[in-house]
């Protein structure tokens, strides 16, 4: 049966989207439902912010929908999170059939989130999409098993929530505040108070220093976001070229050539419709470290590499560049292997890939450079013969 992902353009979910594309055999992944001419068996409509006509619905013979919510309870906007405002600690989310009415068509599937009570928005996210992912595979596995079912019950209603929803009482405690502490983005609509007429603005993060005793100017604090090329603002990705095209940087890429800016903004468009590539920028605390990219080369192995933001002085930029690499290589990715290459002459580089366990695979040669191969799987200790090195 033919499948279609649809979901907004420019938007949180869209990394998401695109790992669930690669998941299901032959799906395709559309941002604009006018732009599915033809008839698909199954349509999931994820995190998509515009109007359906009844025809659409009609071409397809179903169309799915996820609401975070155990409906016809928490109709509406943001039901995660006028939940999480509410104190809730388990959401159930619904996989039911789109109708004309909104939230409306029939149950197929609920699931219940439990959460810790201390996530922020950005593991918020996280763990939505997580879930949506998971019901839109349950969902493939049982059909056509699955018998729906009619809501029943009382329904009930969340207004949309707006940058204002973010404010603070500053005379109440931060305490009785977290909850909607925890539900602020702090680029999108941060939370804020006001005082004798002015606006002041705060920021939330989760910081770990257990590991950062010894002073120095090292990084260890772990305030840490990716964020997708594809959503980020004109001025991010402008700054985010300016890195690229830095001699330091570029020196030590294959394409070494000044990027112009509408080659850079041409290149971030087509990762759109490219499942196999995902282009992140990290910052520590607000701050641009750097840039990590990984490319699928096969269901169990990913390459990747990475460059680090050249206007900053910190020390340990590379190796936390690494860990998070690794991190979402293995546990978001599911990669069995990730494999990297590196100009030979790039000793520092190198050194830092082995200590974190990469091994030299292969050597060859391109554009007249000696160019090492290596790789590493997700065991704490890489056996030779697993890089393909007897």
């Amino acid at each position: 049966m033919k499948v279609a992902i649809l979901t907004s353009p420019n938007q949180w979910f869209i990394p998401y989207a695109k790992e669930l594309e690669s998941k299901i055999p032959n799906a395709k992944l559309y941002f604009s439902h006018k732009d599915l001419k033809e008839s698909y068996g199954i349509v999931f409509i994820l995190s998509y912010h515009q109007l359906i006509e009844q025809e659409f619905l009609d071409l397809h013979e179903y169309n799915l929908v996820i609401h975070a919510s155990a409906l016809p309870k928490g109709k509406g906007w943001s039901p995660l999170f006028w939940q999480v405002l509410e104190g809730k600690d388990s959401i159930v989310f619904t996989l039911f059939r789109a109708d004309a009415k909104a939230d409306n068509g029939a149950i197929y599937l609920q699931e219940t989130l439990h959460l810790s009570g201390l996530e922020l928005y950005e593991e918020l996210r996280d763990k939505q999409a997580k879930m949506c992912q998971k019901l839109c595979l349950e969902f493939l596995e049982k059909f056509p098993t699955l018998s729906p079912k009619a809501q029943s019950g009382e329904e009930s209603f969340y207004p949309k929530r707006s940058p204002k929803d973010s404010e603070l009482d500053i005379a109440k405690s931060l305490e009785s505040q977290f909850n909607l502490l925890r539900i602020v983005s702090n680029e999108e609509f941060p939370a804020f108070f006001i005082k004798e007429g002015k606006k002041f603005v705060l920021k939330i993060y989760v910081c770990d220093s257990a590991d950062s005793a010894g002073g120095g100017n090292n990084l260890e604090i772990l305030c840490l976001e990716l964020e997708d090329y594809v959503v980020l603002s004109d001025l991010e990705k402008k700054e985010v070229l300016q890195w690229r095209n830095h001699p330091e940087v570029a020196k030590n890429l294959y394409n070494q050539k000044e990027i112009s800016l509408a080659e850079h903004f041409a290149f971030i468009e087509s990762l759109r419709q490219n499942p196999k590539k995902q282009y992140f920028l990290l910052r520590f605390c607000g701050v641009g470290l750097g840039s990590i990219n990984f490319g699928k080369k096969s269901s169990e192995e990913v390459e990747f590499g990475f460059f680090g933001n050249p206007n900053l002085s910190l020390s340990g930029i590379g190796r936390v560049l690494e860990q998070v690499s690794l991190v979402f290589a293995f546990d978001i990715l599911g990669a069995k292997q990730l494999t990297l290459e590196v100009f030979a002459r790039n000793k520092q580089v190198i050194n830092l890939h082995k200590k974190f366990g990469f091994q030299i695979s292969k050597e060859k040669e391109v554009k007249g450079e000696k160019v090492l191969e290596m790789c590493k799987d997700n065991t704490r200790i890489l056996p030779l013969r697993h890089c393909g090195v007897e």
